[in-house]
């Protein structure tokens, strides 16, 4: 087993092939979300229930108290303001995209895998960047063993045709030597296309809704997708951990739990 197949099975369970990771990193770019303004705290209760946790670097430097029971540690490896909104106190004017780590750091800090942004729909300097940054993590994680999942955000103002932007961004990750990648709902027929194009590599499924019973997200894990990819909304609800339990339970069935 190579080393990167060897981290990829620390947050994707070789029992099943599935996976649930929860991503609290949109505090590097949205400052801190509700129930995350004591980070460590908050996580520590859902660290054992995911298979993966994705945080900042800084974010990361909180968890030494991680175990290798607890969920695997993804780290974000940049910036960028392009996902905040027209509501938030400073919208954007210009979108900026700023590597933060290279995989050299990000194995310092213990991470099992780094993430990425593809961002899609705007100007093409931006698209350009992100890709380029795909390209040099992806040559520079695979001496070290260190996988890289691109998260494609078709979120621009040029982005028409949703499912088909998605589908491209999966096509350029891969292209560029990204390891899995990380996808808004596309659609049932999107999807199986999506699949066929990762040609085996993990997709990920974002969960626009953190409902468990989902109609959407149930499909895509029927589909074939490896898994579902909470956000940090996880920790404004009553009970993170029982959320979690929940989708776990939806993402991994009745296959037993690693000893």
């Amino acid at each position: 087993m190579d080393n990167k197949l060897y981290r990829i099975n620390e947050f994707v369970r070789p029992a099943d092939g599935r996976s649930l990771v929860v991503d609290t990193s949109a505090g590097l770019i949205l400052g801190a979300p509700p129930g995350l303004e004591r980070f460590a705290p908050a996580v520590e209760p859902v660290l054992p229930l995911a298979d993966g946790l994705v945080t900042s670097p800084g974010q990361a430097r909180r968890l030494s108290g991680r175990t290798r029971a607890d969920a695997a540690l993804l780290i974000r490896a940049g910036w960028t303001n392009a996902l905040r909104g027209a509501d938030f106190v400073l919208p954007p004017e210009t979108i900026f995209h700023i590597p933060l780590l290279d995989p050299a750091d990000a194995l310092d800090l213990g991470a099992s895998a780094l993430v990425a942004h593809v961002l899609l729909g705007h100007d093409e300097d931006t698209e350009a960047g992100c890709l380029r940054e795909i390209v040099q993590l992806a040559l520079t994680g695979t001496p070290l063993g260190l996988p890289l999942i691109a998260d494609v955000q078709p979120i621009g103002p040029r982005v028409v045709l949703h499912s088909k932007a998605i589908e491209l961004g999966v096509s350029y990750s891969v292209e560029c030597g990204a390891d899995g990648v990380v996808i808004p709902w596309p659609g049932a027929d999107s999807l199986r296309t999506i699949l066929t194009m990762a040609a085996g590599l993990p997709v990920w499924v974002r969960a626009e809704t953190l409902d468990p019973a989902d109609a959407a997200l149930n499909e895509a894990l029927s589909l074939g997708a490896t898994g579902l990819w909470l956000d940090a909304r996880v920790f404004a609800s009553a009970d993170p951990a029982a959320l979690v339990t929940a989708f776990r339970a939806l993402v991994h069935g009745s296959v037993p739990e690693p000893v």
